[in-house]
């Protein structure tokens, strides 16, 4: 369980740390990613498992010397980014981390942020102030009194790119930006299903987010903390969401736009919602799911997928047959869900804001809880039909899929292999809400009897990799 204090910067104390090596591999990269959303598969091929994080990695690999790497991450723990940013470091990149202190401290160890940090206090007598490289922790949220720093970007000023062969011209790309549900983790390649939206050469959305991870790093409180840039097609924003001129719920409000008829994306003339999202649950959680209920009522074609939801929550959505699919597996019998949707995104498509043709995603890294609200948080919103097209289309897959590894007791049709590698025909092998009901029940029921066996919380995996 996550305890909420008072906002403290603790300075990472390693002085006198032995001289690092230089991390192996790691051939200077030239590479960029492609500008918008990148999903992994945990149950994918090994390039689906590790897409997002080796996109990090190469990316970091790219920066050039006397480049600019910012992160701020919910938790570091990799070795691979480890390593990568030990080794931009040396190559006289600047690297700065911020983190949660939670994920780092006496009572839980963690190997690869004492290693970085470590690396990163050397080799910075030379440097500007503002170019030294670090890794530092918050308690709590970084710009807020309370919540937790749970934002997670990585910013890259400058990557070198190199296309057609080694005899093309070496280009730079400027001012990468990355955001989304993916922690600097390898669990959250290995084991949850993460987006990461990607937007190149934006200036002035780069030296927003750079102006946000600035704050945070000084870990005090900032009175009106709500900020972010819109050019018009993506609003990219920061939370903690309070302030002065800040009022209801931002989640509601995008809710209390949608009209379930008169859209014109679709023959049917009705708007689809399809919602990835890992938590929902107290008063923030049943309001939007009374109103998620609503809309289902109202005739929207709805389909949410889901790891923890508190029990009123689902209780309020069956009751107006929400499609719902609970992805979330115990992959070891051992009473933990530790395969999960780790995603916080939703899309629309039809009728939202007067705009009978509307498609809009909504991403980053806010839960749906009143913690993400006093919480370092980054938000997105994307108005663009290819994007909204990616995003309902990656929602339906997770929805409509299973690995075979789950076997025909778990709701959703089950893939070719455990690789979860798709076979043509129907998407759902479970074709009634009560099947799917019934099914998702039993696989719980059968999880929480085993956390009760062992004395554990079946969410505990879950809670601790937020």
């Amino acid at each position: 369980m996550i305890i909420l204090v008072a906002t403290a910067l603790v300075a990472v104390t390693l002085a006198g740390a032995p001289a690092q090596a230089k991390p192996k591999g790691g051939t200077p990269e030239k590479y960029v990613p492609k500008s918008g959303p990148a999903f992994n598969n945990p149950y994918g091929k090994q390039d689906s498992v590790r897409r997002l994080i080796m996109q990090v990695n190469k990316t970091i690999d790219s920066v050039p010397r006397g480049g600019k790497i910012r992160i701020s991450a919910w938790n570091v723990r990799s070795a691979a980014i480890t390593n990568a940013l030990i080794r931009a470091h040396q190559r006289k990149v600047s690297v700065q981390v911020v983190m949660d202190r939670a994920n780092w401290n006496p009572n839980n160890p963690n190997q690869d942020a004492a290693r970085l940090a470590a690396a990163l206090k050397q080799g910075n007598k030379k440097r500007s102030k503002s170019d030294k490289s670090f890794l530092r922790r918050c308690i709590g949220s970084c710009r807020g009194k309370h919540g937790i720093p749970h934002s997670k970007f990585f910013l890259f000023n400058k990557v070198r790119v190199q296309r057609g062969g080694k005899k093309s011209p070496v280009k730079t790309v400027r001012w990468v930006t990355m955001y989304g549900s993916y922690n600097a983790t390898e669990l959250g390649a290995t084991i949850q299903w993460n987006d990461l939206f990607t937007i190149k050469n934006d200036e002035p959305r780069y030296k927003n987010f750079l102006d946000v991870f600035n704050q945070m790093t000084k870990d005090t409180p900032i009175k009106n903390p709500v900020t972010g840039y819109d050019d018009g097609v993506i609003a990219t924003g920061f939370y903690p969401y309070i302030g002065k001129g800040i009022t209801g719920d931002p989640i509601m409000d995008v809710l209390n736009q949608v009209s379930c008829k008169g859209a014109t994306t679709n023959a049917s003339g009705t708007t689809r919602i399809r919602i990835a999202q890992t938590s929902m649950y107290g008063d923030r959680g049943l309001a939007l799911a009374n109103k998620i209920a609503q809309l289902k009522r109202q005739g929207c074609n709805i389909r949410l997928v889901y790891a923890m939801f508190g029990n009123e929550v689902l209780r309020i959505m069956r009751a107006a047959k929400v499609p719902l699919t609970h992805l979330a597996y115990d992959n070891n019998d051992d009473g933990l869900y530790d395969r999960y949707v780790h995603m916080k995104s939703m899309a629309i498509s039809g009728n939202y804001a007067g705009d009978p043709g509307a498609k809009i995603v909504w991403n980053g890294s806010a839960n749906w809880t009143s913690v993400a609200i006093a919480s370092d948080e980054v938000v997105g919103i994307v108005r663009q039909k290819w994007v909204t097209n990616r995003y309902m289309q990656w929602i339906d897959y997770m929805f409509t899929h299973r690995p075979a590894a789950w076997g025909p007791e778990h709701p959703g049709n089950n893939a070719s292999s455990p690789t979860g590698r798709v076979t043509a025909g129907s998407l759902d092998s479970l074709n009634t809400y009560e099947a799917r009901v019934a099914a998702t029940d039993a696989y719980d029921a059968m999880v929480e009897q085993r956390a009760k066996e062992r004395g554990v919380d079946p969410y505990a995996l879950i809670k601790e990799e937020n």
